[in-house]
Order: C-alpha cells, then sequence, then structure tokens
C-alpha cells in the first residue's frame, strides 16, 4: 500500500467522480481507476459503490477513510516537525505580512543587523495566514487586525492615526483638518491592506453617506501614483507619511488631519498560542517592536510639526 494511493482514494472520495479527481490530481482516469482498483484488492473488500453516475463510500470505504485521513495528518504533521527542527537549526524564520510594503521596509533593516538569520517572506491575505499558521508553514504573521481564533494569538505592537490623503492638486490641498462627512461625494481610494471596503463604507455611512470607492487595491506605491495624478484621496495611516516623505518627497501628497473620532490603524503580529518561539524569532520580534516604535517618534515629530503649520 502506498501513499500516493490513499491520496488518490481521499481524492475520490471527496468529489464523488473518477474523471474530476484525475484531473484535480493531474493523472489519466484509466491510471486512477486502476490504482483505487489495486487498493481493493489489497484490502479484499470494495470501498464505493455507484449510484446514478456518481462513486460514492459503502461502509467500508467510511470505515477506511477515517482511518485514512488521520494517517495522512499525522504523516503531514510529522514533515511539518522536521521541517520546523530543521529551520530552527538553520536559523530561518517564515514570516507573512497582510499589509503591503511593510515586511520589505522592515526586512531591508533587520538583514542588515541580523545576518545570521535567514528569512522566508510571504505576502499574503489574511485568510491566507490564518492557513499558513494553522499548517505551520509560516512562524509569524503581521496585520492590520486581529484575527479571530482560540488558537490564535494577537499581540498589538502600534496604533497610527488615520489621516486624508490627496494630491497636490485637489481642492483639499491646502488645508489642515477635514471632517467625514465633507468627504461625501469624493472619489476615494481604498487602501485594502489596511481600512478595507467594508470598514471604510461603515465609517462613511455612519457620517450620513455612501462612500465613492473608485479603488481598491493593496499597492500603496499605486496609492500613491492615483494621489499624484489626482485620482482621489485616500484614508491611510498618519505613518505612511514618513515613507511618503523619505522616498517620495517630490509627490506632492498633502495629508490632512482628520477631525472626527476615527478608529487608529492598528499592526499587530500573529502566532499559534501552542507556538515554540526560536531564538530567531524572539530577535525578529524584537527588531519589530524597537522599529514601530522610531516610526511612533516620527509620527510624533510629524504631529507636531503639523500642528505648528
Amino acid at each position: 500500500m502506498e501513499i500516493i494511493q490513499l491520496k488518490y482514494f481521499v481524492t475520490v472520495a471527496r468529489l464523488g467522480n473518477v474523471s474530476k479527481a484525475a484531473r484535480e490530481l493531474y493523472v489519466t482516469q484509466p491510471n486512477l481507476s486502476k490504482s483505487i482498483a489495486r487498493l481493493e484488492d489489497e484490502l479484499g473488500v470494495p470501498l464505493f459503490e455507484h449510484r446514478k453516475g456518481k462513486i460514492v463510500l459503502n461502509d467500508y470505504g467510511r470505515c477506511f477513510l477515517s482511518s485514512v485521513n488521520l494517517c495522512l495528518e499525522e504523516l503531514e504533521n510529522g514533515v511539518r516537525s522536521i521541517q520546523r527542527m530543521y529551520e530552527s537549526t538553520q536559523n530561518i524564520l517564515a514570516l507573512g505580512s497582510s499589509i503591503d510594503d511593510l515586511l520589505p521596509d522592515v526586512l531591508r533593516s533587520f538583514a542588515q543587523q541580523h545576518p545570521e538569520i535567514g528569512i522566508r517572506q510571504f505576502d499574503c491575505s489574511v485568510p491566507e495566514l490564518y492557513e499558513r499558521l494553522s499548517r505551520r508553514t509560516l512562524d509569524l504573521a503581521i496585520t492590520a487586525r486581529p484575527m479571530a481564533g482560540e488558537g490564535f494569538v494577537f499581540e498589538s505592537l502600534g496604533r497610527s492615526e488615520f489621516v486624508i490623503l490627496v494630491g497636490k492638486d485637489h481642492p483639499f490641498a491646502g488645508r489642515k483638518t477635514i471632517c467625514v462627512k465633507e468627504l461625501a461625494g469624493e472619489k476615494l481610494i481604498c487602501d485594502r491592506s489596511r481600512m478595507d471596503s467594508g470598514t471604510l463604507s461603515e465609517l462613511c455611512r455612519s457620517h450620513g453617506f455612501a462612500p465613492n470607492i473608485v479603488f481598491e487595491v493593496e499597492s500603496s506605491n499605486l496609492i500613491y501614483s492615483l494621489l499624484s495624478c489626482n485620482r482621489g484621496i485616500a484614508f491611510m495611516p498618519m505613518v505612511q507619511m514618513r515613507k511618503i516623505n523619505n522616498e517620495f518627497p517630490d509627490s506632492g501628497i498633502h495629508m490632512i488631519r482628520i477631525e472626527d473620532p476615527v478608529e487608529p490603524a492598528q499592526l499587530g503580529i500573529v502566532y499559534r498560542r501552542d507556538y515554540d518561539w526560536s531564538q530567531a524569532a524572539v530577535i525578529f520580534a524584537e527588531f519589530l517592536r524597537k522599529w514601530l516604535g522610531q516610526e511612533a517618534d516620527d509620527v510624533k515629530a510629524m504631529e507636531c510639526i503639523t500642528d505648528v503649520i
């Protein structure tokens, strides 16, 4: 009995159709049928029966499927365990983030200070981070909001006030402050990785209007380009102005403080509750706290300048 036979069996049982299973497994239908037949011969019992064009598990098949799933799960856990052991000895850290351009910024400085630590970087959506953490193919994840689930821990590392960013040619460009209700009818650019469209819509409706979201993107550079071309305005954390000032000094992007109370953007690190912290993970988490602390200091200085102007 081979592992590949068991995986074929599980796929056919799940799909209830040999043709579909063959396409998903990238094998020919005759070869898949022969593999299932050999498995049944080895067990000495039939596992499936045909009903109205579908192939379904019989009582023997359902009993066997339960055992096979446990077997494959244990095998997968074993593979992941030795991979984690190897990565621990090799000082390799698997990191993921749902926030566009954050990890590259952090890792640029981290790699300089800790060249002894190897990094595997993954830019993923929040659901993908869930999956990778659950499968233990990710050590730590960085997100803008807590991830639900008893098996995860969200450690908030920092918060940043949301501001409005506009291009230099926008009528609001000369403003220092603005009320949310004044944005009714404006073309909005939604930064999906920091304030998704649902949150943005809820905020706008709480001030009496439905938002006119014309762009919904995850690329900060694309947002900066759209702002510079006066294609809309964007809610973004104030800390983004630090990046704009440092990397895009000629963009002409202008920051406006929001007069109404708006839940600030936050940044946190997520890990499994049963995560066994390696030394590399401890070093990175501490580095991230200090890195965000420096960002917070820069934001405070920016706030002081804004208040004086």
